[in-house]
Formats: structure tokens, sequence, C-alpha cells
């Protein structure tokens, strides 16, 4: 019989969103899903655990009308220039509605004071939720080892990634523990009010990812290491806006520092299985590669 909940989900659609859709749905739990347009949903229409609502987060009619009966809802928005107010446009609403549990995607090592523009934006918003006095559980994740597919025609075609962090550790995670963590927090007692750190099992450099990408795809992948100054200006070559770069180049800074090398055993603790490794990793999405 299906699990009757009162979950709503929001950033379904993207690749955290996907895998917690992925594991929600197979241990058949019934959930609400927000979407910005009906097409959006059109993978998740013939899944009878999914409820699709339609809604925008400026929006505050249509946030009312998506919450309507919800008790925990899995924050999380696309990257952009608004994301704050966005995501503060949804606590506020589901504080009015009466949810009681918010699980929001966050970023490890949130801060309102930290000089990275997407861990001030994050902790803007955990302050909130806890100011409105709503349980909460913040996932805090590092790096996204999925991340790395942004690259792939560099590295399909060229044998090379890059980036601006030079010999720095990072213990990267595969979205999917990301997935598995959130799913938990969703639907077991024990989560409310807790800050998870959500990390890979180990720490390693960029040039050690591209010796593990050489060894599994069994050609050569070198990491190129960039100055901020030349990734500054690839990442605007390439296209990409003004807040998006700055961001990037102050998350390349963060983890230059170390300041990501942190290993948590979080995935273990809360799911009861070791968190996927790299070459895993690199083994599971090797066509993206190839």
């Amino acid at each position: 019989m299906m699990k009757q909940t009162n979950i709503l989900i929001t950033g379904a659609t993207g690749s955290v969103g996907t895998q917690l859709v992925k594991k929600l749905v197979s241990s058949d739990v019934s959930f609400r899903a927000l979407v910005r347009t009906r097409e959006q949903g059109d993978l998740m229409s013939d899944l009878p655990q999914v409820e699709l609502t339609v809604g925008d987060l400026s929006d505050p009619c249509s946030l009312a009308r998506a919450l309507e009966g919800i008790d925990k809802v899995f924050l999380l928005t696309n990257s952009s220039e608004h994301a704050a107010q966005l995501q503060l446009n949804f606590v506020n609403a589901a504080y009015k509605a009466g949810v009681s549990h918010i699980v929001k995607l966050s970023q490890l090592a949130a801060c309102v004071t930290s000089p990275v523009r997407f861990l001030r934006y994050h902790a803007v918003v955990e302050n909130r939720i806890q100011e409105l006095g709503m349980d909460y559980t913040f996932l805090r994740p590092n790096l996204f080892m999925q991340g790395l597919t942004a690259f792939e025609p560099y590295i399909k075609y060229e044998g090379k990634f890059y980036g601006s962090l030079g010999d720095a550790h990072v213990s990267a995670v595969d979205t999917r523990d990301i997935a598995a963590v959130a799913a938990a927090t969703l639907t077991e007692p024990g989560h409310r009010n807790k800050v998870y750190n959500i990390t890979g099992p180990q720490a390693i450099t960029h040039a050690e990812m591209a010796d593990t990408l050489s060894r599994v795809l069994e050609k050569q992948i070198a990491y190129i290491d960039l100055s901020p100054e030349q990734m500054q200006g690839a990442l605007t070559v390439a296209g990409f806006p003004a807040w998006q770069v700055g961001g990037l180049i102050e998350d390349y800074a963060h983890y230059s520092k170390g300041e990501a090398a942190g290993v948590f055993s979080t995935v273990k603790d809360i799911t009861g299985h070791d968190p996927i490794c790299f070459e895993q990793f690199v083994q599971d999405y090797r066509t993206f590669f190839s």
C-alpha cells in the first residue's frame, strides 16, 4: 500500500531533485512536486506517487496553493541571482501555510559572514527558518561530483578539464548520496533541528580526479589549473553571467584554501551505506566522458 505523506518537493527536476524523486518513488512514498511549468513535470506525470503542482517562487498565490495540506517540504532552487529572495519567499509562505518541517539543501560552510556569496545566501535562508521557529534539517553538501559533467566535451574530446584551486583537497560528494540523506530526513523520525554536513568518503585533489578518470576511461585526462583571473575570463567568454562568474571564483578561492577538505560520516550514519567514492562515480558516468 502506498504510504500517504504530506511532502512537497521543490527542485524536483534538478541534479539532486531527480535523484530524490527516484528514492521516494522506489520507497513508494507519495509526494507533491512543485514545477514551474506542466511540461517540466512530464517525466513524473505517469508516476502514481507524484502529484504535480505548477507554481513559481516569486508568486505567493501559487505557493499558497502548492503548500495547502503540506506538513514537510524539501527546499531547493536552481542557482540564480535571486535565489536567496526566492527561497525566503518560499520559507515565509511555508510558515504561513502551517508547514512544520523544512529540509533545506544548503552548502558546506554556510555562514552569513563568508566571503563566498553562495555560502552567505544559504546562511541567510537558514537563519530565517530558525527565526520563524520552524523545525528544520539543513543539508550541507560539499562540491558535487556530478558537477564534473559540465566539462563533458573537454574531457571527451580534449582529454582535460579546468579549475582554479591548485592542489587543494576537496571531499566531493555524489548527488545520489545527497538525495539518499534527503529522503531519510523527509520520511524517518529523528532528523528535526539537525545540521548535516554531507561529503564523499575522502578528500582528493583535482589532479587525483584526473588520474582516476584516466584509469577508468583508459585514456589520458589532465587537470589544467588556471589562475583566478584566467578562470574568470574563461567563464565570461563561455557566456556565464557576471553574478555566477563572481560566485564561482569565490567558490574556487574557498576550495583552494582547503576549507572544503573535511570528511564527514553523515551518509553512512543516516543511510547505513558507505558514500559513493569518486572512482565509482566515474564508472557509473563513464558514458558522459568516453
